[in-house]
């Protein structure tokens, strides 16, 4: 090398030359010596070898973003706060260190840690298409979109400005390249949905319509921007502007062809036993497809992104997509960061850059999604505080963003001194994207405690709102049925919020989906797409009373994905903001005799909320309550519904009541209330239990209010029965009702009661309680509907 054209060259271990020119450029030269010794101890240094200097790489990498995260998970930063902070602290550790130079980060491993960089970038790719719902777009609501729209015009404006203001002094960027100011653009539209998914469920605002929007808003921006980059990165890496066409062309292919083939196919891909091949052939696929679109004259991760939205609809294996995402996202993807961080050189840029024209740059480009999501809530009548928190949270940074400006500085879009000062604006706009939303949230949810939180103490002019929730299609039947015959009247309609749950697979973060909202007295409508499989395309879900009174159900469909040990949390925000009275769920058994089967999933979940919900819960054991509405009248084509009451004592068994009480004024409904008198051997063990006195006063004035009000009703039974023991209680019941529709029943949480004397020692479920688990396995009732309530307790009543 000759050191005449410019500085004097450097030598570092390892025997690589280094010249800086007066350009700023850099001259490198190594050799590579070939070690025909197959063993490895005879080698003299092993960090001279691909395979070990990449490894350490990667170890270095991983162990400092697991380091930051640990770190800044105490100040509530989200996890790529630690990764571009290790981004920028590697970039200058690693270039310009001679110990790293020399042994770590040498010249000649570039090449295979970027190779395995746009691998990992590939399968992310993949990943992102793989979770993208296109049927999102159709349920994106006004604001989102609005919010959404407007946000993209202001950044792409504010960025290409902002771009062109930072480089106008001619001295400092001779040679500025114009395009820069696109991908500035594009980088200040993106918002990371599974990062803003992440912040919004730390600071519990997942649930509430300013993270609705939020969210929607997100997706919007997502879509857009993996468009505009995919429609750049083509333009720009082909070799005219019609080189665009063989890629279009592709993902018309794929959609219109491969798409339908692989639907068809997937039937006998899931029979086949080996499910590794399964597994192989979707990665080779990936693989192929960033193959083809690189051909085309695109990017490699158009195909991966293609392909991954063409098959998102085929029936993988969970465990599949959790292994691969953990692989890539915590593999794959720190060999990027490595990559990008080796591009960041802040010490060089504050030395080509005013300091002042860099704050001013950092606070336009943090305003621009604050400024327009402001004035959409204004145009809304949202708060000025909400607007500002949502500009704040769209500002929700993730991997696209390095993306975006890492292409950029590919195609030489971007240089050494503006790669850098839009990382250091990502840096800002994620440190913020936490604290102040968490502060606004004050004004955005609401925090105030609502007292009628039970359906003894809700007004019967009231609005009865229910939390319905479903985990699998056939939940839908028999619980729709259940709000059915719960009598939404013009004086006491019911609004209910249609929960799907769903298990939190290949994300960081859990989320929420709002959709349309319906309200019909017959909705033929599909309630989730996703939830009901093919088998199901329609659901008769509303009032079909016959009486006069009766009031179409609004129903509110929302998708919550979040992990089972969590997902309660989501549940509890959603009843706490909403107000809502009873959250039904199903119960984690079903069938019956020798083919029941217990998912011990929904019990997590049914656990956790009744030891947290903000509102009673009643569980449902859903024995084909939908199948049951027969012709049992004298009118012919009037169904009639058997229910039985029972009745012990005690808030839960009042709730109960209450419930059964409703339900009464259902033309559909047969009511029979059984209650269950003390005899000689209870009333000794009633009188030593504290407290009992009062809960037996209550209980007979409810009871007392129930038969009056009542008395009138033809369809309304009232029976009593002197028992000892649950032994007493589960005879008589067997009995009196040699066939019934639905038993419902109180829980009996917290009450010390002599009726469950000769049950309690059999009970190995305490979900239902005592009786209710009694009656769930008993014979004479194994074709019997089961609502078990337990009653939120309220501390000022």
């Amino acid at each position: 090398m000759n050191g005449s054209s410019g500085y004097d060259p450097s030598v570092y271990p390892g025997g690589t030359w280094i010249q800086m020119t007066p350009s700023n450029a850099l001259n490198v030269c190594y050799y590579g010596t070939v070690n025909t010794n197959l063993s490895v101890w005879k080698i003299s240094n092993p960090l001279f070898e691909t395979v070990p200097v990449f490894a350490a790489q990667l170890c270095i990498a991983m162990f400092m973003i697991r380091l930051f995260f640990y770190i800044f998970n105490f100040i509530r930063q989200p996890r790529f706060f630690a990764e571009i902070i290790t981004a920028c602290l590697v970039g200058p550790v690693f270039t310009r260190s001679a110990f790293f130079i020399g042994y770590i980060h040498k010249w000649n491993s570039h090449e295979v840690l970027e190779t395995m960089a746009n691998l990992g970038l590939v399968y992310y790719m993949f990943l992102v298409g793989l979770e993208i719902d296109l049927n999102m777009v159709r349920r994106v609501g006004k604001k989102a979109l609005c919010n959404a729209v407007a946000g993209i015009l202001f950044s792409m404006t504010m960025g290409a400005g902002l771009y062109f203001l930072f480089t106008h002094d001619i001295s400092i960027f001779p040679s500025a390249n114009p395009l820069g100011g696109l991908f500035w653009g594009v980088a200040l539209t993106v918002t990371s949905f599974p990062d803003l998914a992440q912040v919004l469920s730390d600071i519990n605002l997942i649930s509430t319509d300013l993270g609705q929007i939020a969210l929607s808003s997100a997706f919007v921006n997502d879509l857009a921007s993996w468009t505009i980059l995919i429609i750049t990165m083509t333009m720009l890496t082909g070799y005219n502007k019609l080189s665009i066409l063989p890629t279009v062309g592709f993902v018309m292919l794929c959609w219109f062809v491969v798409r339908p083939i692989l639907s068809k196919i997937k039937t006998s891909l899931n029979k086949s036993s080996g499910r590794d091949f399964q597994v192989n052939i979707i990665l080779a696929g990936v693989l192929i497809c960033g193959l083809i679109t690189d051909a085309c004259g695109s990017h490699s991760v158009t195909g991966a992104f293609v392909f991954g939205i063409v098959i998102q609809n085929m029936e993988l294996e969970r465990r599949f997509i959790e292994q691969v995402n953990d692989f890539v996202i915590g593999i794959m993807l720190p060999a990027f960061y490595l990559v990008a961080g080796g591009k960041i050189d802040i010490a060089f840029m504050m030395s080509q850059t005013n300091v002042v024209m860099l704050l001013v740059i950092i606070v336009l480009a943090c305003s621009a999604k604050v400024l327009s999501s402001f004035l959409v809530c204004k145009a809304f009548g949202i708060s000025a505080r909400d607007g500002i928190a949502l500009g704040v949270l769209m500002n929700t940074k993730g991997l696209l963003a390095l993306i975006v400006i890492g292409v950029g500085r590919d195609v030489q879009a971007l240089d050494n001194v503006t790669y850098p000062a839009i990382v250091i604006v990502f840096v800002v706009m994620t440190a913020f994207g936490k604290p102040f939303p968490y502060w606004a949230s004050k004004s955005s949810k609401h925090l105030k405690q609502y007292k009628h939180r039970t359906i003894e103490t809700s007004k019967e002019d009231s609005e009865f709102r229910v939390i319905m929730c479903v985990h699998e299609s056939r939940h839908l039947s028999g619980l729709s049925t259940l709000l059915k015959l719960s009598n939404s009247t013009k004086l006491s309609p019911i609004s209910t919020i249609v929960l799907h749950l769903v298990e939190l697979t290949g994300r960081s973060s859990a989320m929420l989906i709002v959709h349309d909202t319906y309200k019909s007295s017959y909705l033929n409508q599909p309630i989730f797409e996703r939830v009901l499989s093919d088998h199901i395309r329609s659901h008769s879900f509303g009032s079909n009373t016959g009486s006069r009174e009766s009031h179409p159900i609004s129903i509110q469909p929302v998708t919550i994905v979040s992990p089972y040990a969590a997902m309660h949390r989501e549940i509890c925000s959603v009843a706490q903001d909403e107000h809502v009275t009873i959250i039904l769920v199903p119960f984690h058994k079903e069938g019956g005799g020798n083919e029941e089967q217990e998912n011990s999933s929904i019990r997590i979940v049914n656990q956790n909320l009744l030891a947290k919900a903000p509102c009673s819960v009643g569980i449902f054991v859903d024995r084909g309550l939908h199948l049951n509405i027969r012709d049992k009248g004298i009118d012919l084509g009037k169904p009639l519904i058997n229910v039985v009451m029972l009745f012990t004592g005690g808030p839960d068994d009042r709730e109960a009541l209450a419930y059964a009480w409703r339900m009464a004024g259902s033309s559909d409904v047969l009511l029979t209330v059984l209650r269950f008198q003390s005899g000689e051997e209870a009333k000794s063990i009633m009188e030593e239990a504290e407290g009992s006195g009062n809960d037996k006063q209550i209980d007979e004035k409810y009871v007392n209010e129930f038969r009056f009000k009542s008395m009138c009703n033809d369809r309304v039974t009232y029976l009593e029965k002197v028992v000892n023991n649950g032994d007493d209680i589960m005879r008589t019941i067997k009995e009196m009702f040699d066939y019934c529709d639905l038993y419902m029943l109180g829980r009996g949480q917290g009450v010390e009661s002599p009726f469950t004397l000769g049950l309690s020692e059999w009970s190995d479920c305490k979900d239902l309680g005592v009786l209710g688990e009694a009656l769930s396995t008993s014979e004479f009732a194994r074709n019997a509907s089961i609502l078990v309530i337990q009653q939120h307790y309220v501390a000022d009543s």
